[in-house]
């Protein structure tokens, strides 16, 4: 760089640099506000403080960068003396990356012609600073010695220490050959400790995925092993913080390192090595259950549950968890229904599983959501306060309630495809009912087989993935691909004795024979704790009372026909045989029997009103329902005598039941 000086002042006014064809003009400190947007194009930060730049181009340096030796020789790379600066690198875009800070650069840079090392300026500038005070560290593990920086620049704050996984934010070793950096504080933990978490042998430096025997987390980290016990304890439980008193809400906590085991007041279950003391009540916990929370909402009960130290629901004749159906100790912690007529009690960890998957919950927020009515407008009330005629979500006219239908016209609400026999709204102008209850639902609510929340729409077909039904009608849907029909929704995960002696819970892998209530194979459902006993959800979601043409009254759900005669067991609809254990319709009055899925059909929950229109996935025409009395299935060969799909433009009808659904996509 020359330089030319005025002869009086003696102070620069131009130079010359290798990186730029013109001379630059030195600039002060004082700078105007278009100056300021500068930006240095040898390390390419913002032009602050003294500079030199080009009149005739946008060309800036900083004083410090144009000043910037062609020479730097630092120990930190020590497999050569001697790094040159080259301001214009000869190669595609001038892009490179930085040996130091691992960082894409387009910049000035340092190169060592030896082994092709490259340095940004400020990483460069870093590393000839470090010549004044150098301090080398001989790292047991490993083979290179290990150069001190005590003031990292931001770009090298971006790598991670190869102990913690942590990033450097502090006073660093490092190996620029191997890249391998260590915070300080992890270069000088000792290789060997001696905890009194376990006295029998010393424990030795390692890292890698462990499972912390004292705080009982799973995780990859910097930790202490002992071989022959085959120990290990983590570095964050090897050495703690000199403050050993931990407070919550209601307990001070006090750290003891004993090599006992014990059991945890807080959850039941069994601790090692180290515990936490409130002296005061007389509890020993983990270290993790200090920070349990008090009240949590959890997706297996539609109840805020509270934690208690101690058993709170002396009622109950037995004391099982309300998730998983294993004994409850009454002298450990659990969490209970905070409502007083609720039994449900569960264990600490089956209670918060679900918890921290969802993560925890905005009880104001939540609240609004699940209470979002699917009323839009409460027109009319009567003397009671009931709504008498409403204007609903799910349909462009007044809604008007009732509560009389013929006993022998079999009228379906359009939400949940089943027959009405209770309160009802009915639209004037069209076809269309809906149950008071299912008038009343909330557009979005939380359901135990998901943590998502789910939200109310109406779907013209769709299939339920928990009974696998193909339906019409109202669906909840979840945040992912699951879709809901309301009969499945209003079923809970455990079922008291109702349809068995005994109380039903929901398993997501059963693999259990066959349905107690159909015969067929199963594979996810409801099963018993105390027997053999399992269902299908599609069975547990069959209604109690159902319609169909061979009888003018409704047909009750049976659970087993005791008739004596094994000549009564057969159907009155398909007149084949029966199973007497398994579940039937059945008319009293009539004495007419018949199976659940002569019933329903096939597909018992699919809207077939005349004037819907279908697509099928074989078929390049949309497919209209009808009335017929006369055609001829195409796929049968049967009388289509009832409401049927029908392509006008190919001139055919199809039964309902004849359809392959897999890929069935409604307009």
């Amino acid at each position: 760089m020359e330089k030319e000086k005025e002869k009086e002042g003696e102070r620069i006014e131009t130079i010359n640099h290798l990186s730029h064809p013109h001379p630059l003009l030195f600039n002060d400190e004082e700078q105007s506000d278009k100056s300021k947007e500068a930006r240095c194009s040898a390390c390419l930060e913002s032009l602050l403080g003294s500079s030199f730049s080009c009149g005739e181009c946008d060309f800036h340096l900083h004083k410090k960068c144009a000043e910037a030796p062609l020479e730097i020789h630092s120990p930190f790379h020590c497999k050569h003396a001697t790094l040159t600066l080259e301001p214009n690198p000869q190669w595609e875009s001038s892009i490179f990356f930085c040996d130091l800070c691992k960082e894409k650069r387009k910049m000035f840079v340092y190169h060592c012609t030896s082994c092709h090392a490259y340095f940004d300026i400020k990483c460069a500038f870093l590393l000839h600073n470090i010549d004044e005070n150098f301090c080398e560290l001989k790292y047991i593990t490993h083979e290179h010695p290990l150069t001190f920086i005590e003031n990292p620049n931001d770009e090298l704050k971006r790598a991670h220490c190869h102990w913690c996984q942590k990033p450097l934010v502090d006073s660093l070793y490092v190996c620029l050959d191997c890249r391998f950096y260590l915070h300080k504080k992890c270069a000088q933990l000792p290789t060997q400790l001696y905890h009194p978490c376990h006295r029998k042998h010393p424990l030795y430096l390692e890292d890698g995925y462990l499972d912390c025997k004292t705080c009982q987390k799973k995780h990859w980290s910097l930790f202490y092993r002992c071989l022959p016990c085959k120990f290990d304890i983590d570095i964050e439980c090897a050495l703690p913080r000199l403050k050993f008193v931990v407070e919550c809400s209601e307990h001070s906590f006090i750290q003891l390192f004993r090599d006992d085991p014990f059991v945890c007041d807080a959850c039941g279950i069994e601790g090692n090595h180290i515990s936490y003391i409130c002296s005061t009540c007389h509890i020993m916990i983990h270290k993790k259950c200090i920070s349990l929370p008090r009240i949590i909402k959890t997706t297996w009960h539609h109840h805020e549950i509270i934690h208690n130290y101690f058993f709170q629901k002396q009622e109950l004749e037995k004391h099982g968890c309300g998730i998983c159906f294993g004994e409850l100790l009454m002298k450990y912690g659990s969490y209970d229904c905070l409502k007083q007529d609720c039994n449900f009690v569960a264990h600490v960890d089956c209670a918060m599983e679900k918890y921290l998957a969802t993560g925890q919950i905005n009880d104001q927020d939540e609240e609004s959501s699940e209470n979002l009515a699917s009323i839009t407008c409460v027109i009319e009330m009567n003397q009671h306060g009931e709504a008498t005629k409403i204007k609903h979500f799910s349909h462009e006219h007044d809604l008007t309630l009732d509560n009389k239908i013929k006993e022998d016209n079999d009228k379906r609400c359009d939400a949940c495809m089943l027959s009405i026999s209770t309160s009802f709204y009915y639209c004037s102008q069209c076809e269309f009912l809906l149950h008071k209850t299912c008038v009343e639902l909330p557009r979005k609510k939380h359901h135990w087989f998901h943590e998502s929340l789910f939200t109310l729409h109406v779907e013209n077909t769709f299939q339920c993935g928990l009974c696998y039904h193909y339906c019409s009608g109202f669906a909840y849907h979840g945040n992912n691909t699951y879709k809901f029909c309301l009969r499945c929704v209003g079923i809970s995960r455990i079922i008291p004795r109702q349809r068995h002696k005994h109380t039903l819970f929901f398993d997501f892998d059963l693999n259990k024979g066959q349905c107690n209530a159909c015969g067929d194979y199963i594979h996810r459902g409801y099963k018993c704790k105390d027997c053999t006993f399992v269902l299908h959800v599609k069975c547990m979601a069959l209604p109690q009372r159902a319609r169909h043409k061979c009888d003018k009254h409704f047909l009750e759900l049976t659970f087993h026909d005791e008739n004596a005669d094994l000549e009564e067991y057969y159907c009155d609809i398909c007149e084949g045989q029966r199973d007497p254990n398994h579940w039937f319709y059945h008319c009293a009055i009539c004495d007419n029997s018949a199976h659940p899925k002569c019933v329903f059909g096939k597909y018992p929950f699919l809207k077939k009103k005349i004037g819907e229109t279908y697509k099928v996935w074989n078929h390049h025409h949309p497919l209209i329902c009808v009335k017929k009395s006369y055609d001829i299935c195409l796929r049968c060969g049967l009388p289509c005598q009832d409401i049927a799909p029908e392509c006008k433009s190919c001139n055919f009808t199809v039964h309902f039941d004849c359809l392959d659904l897999e890929d069935w996509v409604a307009f």
